[in-house]
Parts: structure tokens; C-alpha cells; sequence
């Protein structure tokens, strides 16, 4: 009888034993790990404002869904659940954060992440519309407006609970340079510059492609107003500006004076262009203006200048 007890007894611990080998097996595959984000900023062509490191220089917020296994954005996103509703990101350490930290949900569930910056500038991040800038003003500077795709159907197992934000430019950018025609003996002054029309309002979405609609009627644009000494060299006359995206069609109007031998002042006024290009997000386009006795120029462009071969990869 004591053998037969020994054996029960025996058998009742092996079962304990590997009840608790299968509890600590599931465990390992479904720990308990902080949501964490990695915003990079995308740009399509290297300038001198835009760099791949500049997030921390952005308010940076995120939204979230939920969806079970076997579900996945691409068909079910209507019925996904919010599981992060709009929050800001803190740079905590190496990765950014919500505050409070916030865990992924249980093994079988995916999340759909979506970012976006400014925090401030966000009107809506839903899954049907995405990331919604609405108002925009491009007279004045809007701020580095920035989205990302979203980023479906994330497990928290892969790349240790980080999810990549690619932030990508709404908007896009234009410069202007300026230079005298080489003329010498003379010495001019750019007093003002106009862009005479283009689309300064307007609402951006993300989804279900990133399109802007335009609003109002193309107008004037004031891009330099002082007294700008040139060169024969080109020189920009302001910082690049943040424009809107969208079919340009327009005219330049120019101020400027020259120098006498007497040293009085002749001042000229020309309207120059047209102006036309289509305006992609995330690209800058500049122009270049020479100055003379004789007019203002809008030089050709450098044929390599603005093309697409100059995408980041």
C-alpha cells in the first residue's frame, strides 16, 4: 500500500509540476512590455533645415488601434478598437514614451499606429480620415507639418515593443536666390519681392491617400521687404518658406534700385515669370534671380535640381 501511495503521490506532483511548465511557457510568450515609438524624420531631398535627427526639435504625438488576431487593417480598420487615443510623445531615454507609460495589449492582438506633428497642430487622427490638418495658413509659417503612414498590423514581440514613425512633410518649400547680372561698376538693391499668386490656405488629410484641398483664390505672397546688397554670386534672400503643395502658376514682382555714378538712387519695378512647377510635399524648389540694367531674369534651372532623383532613400 505504501508503494501504491508513493506512486499517487508522485504522479499528483509531476502533474503540478508541468501545470506550472506550461503556465511559465505561456508566459514567456506573452510578458508584459512597454509601447514604445521611434520618430524618424523622413525628407525627400537634403537641406539645410531638414535632417533625419530633427525629431526632438517636434511635438510628436501618436494614435492607436487594436485588432484581434486574424483580422487586419487593410479590411478591418472600421471596426478596430481605439486603443490610444491622440497623446503626445516624451523622449524617455533611447525611445519616446506616453505619459504614463502605457503596455501592449495581450499576445493576439495587433496594434495600427499612426503619427503625427506638431502635437498642437492636429485637428483629427481617425482611421477612416488619418492625420487632419485643417486651416492651414502658409502666409505665415505653419510649422514643419508632418504625418506618417500608418503603420498596420504591429505585434509587440517584433523589434522589442518599438514601433517606427516615419514622419513625413505635408508640406513643401521655396527659396529664393538672387544675384546681379555681373554688371560691376554697378551696385543694386533688392527693396521687395512678390509672388504674385498662389494658394496660402488650405486642409490636409492622410488618408485614404494624403491629399490638400485648397481654399480661396490664389493671392500675393510678400517673401522679402528691406534692402538686400547683391552680388555676382547667388544668394538667398530669405529662408526657404513653407508653401503649400499644389500646381504653381504665377508671376514675381521685383523692387529694386542701382547706384548712379553720382550716387543717387534709380528705382525699377518689374514683374518677371511665369512661374510655373508643380509643388510636391517634402521637396524644396528654389529660383534664382539675376538683376540688371536691363531687367530681372528667372535663370534655368540646374537640370538635376528638384527631380526625383534627389529622394532620401
Amino acid at each position: 500500500m505504501d508503494r501504491r501511495l508513493f506512486r499517487i503521490l508522485f504522479a499528483a506532483v509531476a502533474a503540478v509540476a508541468v501545470s506550472g511548465c506550461v503556465s511559465e511557457e505561456h508566459d514567456r510568450h506573452d510578458p508584459v512590455v512597454t509601447l514604445a515609438f521611434d520618430p524618424v524624420m523622413q525628407v525627400h531631398v537634403r537641406s539645410s533645415e531638414a535632417s533625419e535627427t530633427d525629431a526632438d526639435a517636434l511635438s510628436v504625438g501618436v494614435c492607436a488601434w487594436k485588432l484581434v488576431e486574424g483580422q487586419a487593417w487593410s479590411a478591418d480598420r472600421g471596426v478596430a478598437e481605439v486603443f490610444l487615443p491622440a497623446s503626445r510623445l516624451v523622449h524617455d531615454g533611447h525611445f519616446w514614451h506616453t505619459q504614463p507609460h502605457v503596455d501592449w495589449p495581450s499576445a493576439g492582438n495587433t496594434l495600427t499606429c499612426i503619427g503625427f506633428a506638431p502635437f498642437g497642430a492636429v485637428a483629427v487622427c481617425d482611421q477612416t480620415r488619418g492625420v487632419v490638418f485643417e486651416g492651414v495658413d502658409a502666409t505665415t509659417d505653419p510649422g514643419d507639418l508632418r504625418y506618417t503612414e500608418p503603420q498596420a498590423d504591429r505585434v509587440k514581440l517584433h523589434n522589442g515593443g518599438v514601433v517606427n514613425l516615419p514622419l513625413l512633410p505635408a508640406l513643401c518649400q521655396v527659396e529664393f536666390r538672387v544675384r546681379s547680372k555681373g554688371e560691376t561698376e554697378t551696385t543694386f538693391f533688392v527693396r521687395r519681392i512678390v509672388l504674385d499668386a498662389i494658394n496660402c490656405r488650405g486642409s490636409f488629410q492622410s488618408l485614404p491617400s494624403p491629399a490638400w484641398e485648397l481654399s480661396g483664390d490664389p493671392g500675393a505672397l510678400p517673401l522679402f521687404e528691406g534692402e538686400f546688397q547683391l552680388t555676382d554670386v547667388p544668394q538667398s534672400i530669405v529662408a526657404a518658406r513653407r508653401v503649400i503643395p499644389q500646381p504653381l502658376h504665377s508671376t514675381l514682382t521685383v523692387d529694386y534700385e542701382y547706384l548712379t555714378p553720382t550716387g543717387s538712387r534709380i528705382q525699377q519695378s518689374e514683374t518677371v515669370g511665369p512661374l510655373e512647377k508643380m509643388l510636391y510635399p517634402g521637396y524644396s524648389y528654389t529660383f534664382t534671380l539675376a538683376v540688371g540694367h536691363d531687367g530681372v531674369e528667372v535663370l534655368p534651372e540646374n537640370p538635376a535640381q528638384n527631380s526625383e532623383s534627389q529622394k532620401v532613400s
